[in-house]
């Protein structure tokens, strides 16, 4: 294992025992979270090494993506990727059923979704067996497909949703386009609900950093050649490391709202006064 790897992997496991017995305070929380995104923002902005593998794995399985990726160092192994991502996807996991973050009520739905696949992949292994493959004939195929197109409509969620609340609600003189893009309008179509300028500005430096990593164009890749591109029927296939992948950076993009966003008490006032304005 790359030895970056294998120093994010130990420390994952340590927090992962942590958080499973302890009850943390709310500075060792947002020191945690803190610690957890700079982890991912190294693994899958600033390094390629990982999306690499993950893009190589699929072209192996005649999944072709346009995407060119230049990696910094040695290819990392699919057991070395996936012991990575799953642990990162048990530590999101275990993060959200005890509500340490992201309790946004307007984004209900989201959690909704994610609580799914984390249900799902517990009683379904093939969502996680990355060395299996299947044909296009095989059901595993499609709930992986399926699985994968659903969370990836998150970020159309976040965004959509957002926008339906500051209109329904008066809380801006701009009218919203009707084709929205997350990485490039979400902090201007949510912008009555950032905290303050500073944090509005903290969003907007995360999604030009996720829109200028190979790991946020390789996952949307991805989904457009799900939707759109031929898939060989004597082929075998397997995204489920692309789905862990997937999920996390959700999951890091979900710190970011978290932090940046209003609380549910602050929002309900900030639409209570718009509507005695009104």
């Amino acid at each position: 294992m790359n030895n970056d790897l294998k120093i994010s992997v130990d420390k994952l496991k340590k927090i992962i025992k942590l958080i499973k017995t302890k009850t943390l305070n709310d500075q060792e929380l947002e020191n945690l979270m803190s610690f957890i995104s700079q982890l991912i923002d190294n693994h899958f902005f600033k390094s390629s090494n990982l999306v690499n593998k993950l893009n190589k794995n699929l072209i192996k399985n005649n999944r072709i993506i346009d995407i060119k990726i230049n990696s910094d160092s040695e290819i990392i192994s699919s057991k070395d990727a996936h012991e990575f991502l799953y642990l990162l996807k048990t530590f999101f996991s275990l993060a959200l059923s005890k509500k340490m973050f992201f309790n946004i009520y307007i984004f209900t739905e989201v959690n909704m979704i994610i609580n799914y696949y984390i249900i799902n992949s517990i009683k379904d292994k093939s969502y996680d067996s990355f060395n299996n493959r299947f044909k296009i004939n095989e059901l595993e195929y499609h709930n992986q497909v399926v699985m994968y197109k659903y969370l990836f409509s998150i970020f159309d969620k976040l965004i959509y949703i957002s926008g339906f609340i500051v209109e329904k609600y008066n809380l801006t003189k701009h009218e919203i386009a009707r084709d929205l893009k997350f990485v490039k309008d979400f902090d201007k179509v949510a912008q009555p609900f950032f905290k303050n300028s500073l944090k509005k500005e903290n969003t907007k430096i995360y999604l030009k950093l996720l829109n200028q990593s190979s790991s946020w164009h390789f996952l949307r890749k991805l989904r457009n050649n799900l939707e759109h591109s031929f898939s060989d029927n004597k082929s075998e296939f397997n995204i489920s490391l692309e789905t862990e992948m997937l999920f996390v950076l959700i999951a890091r993009t979900l710190i970011q709202i978290h932090n940046d966003f209003k609380n549910d008490k602050e929002l309900f006032k900030l639409i209570d006064m718009s509507q005695k304005v009104s």
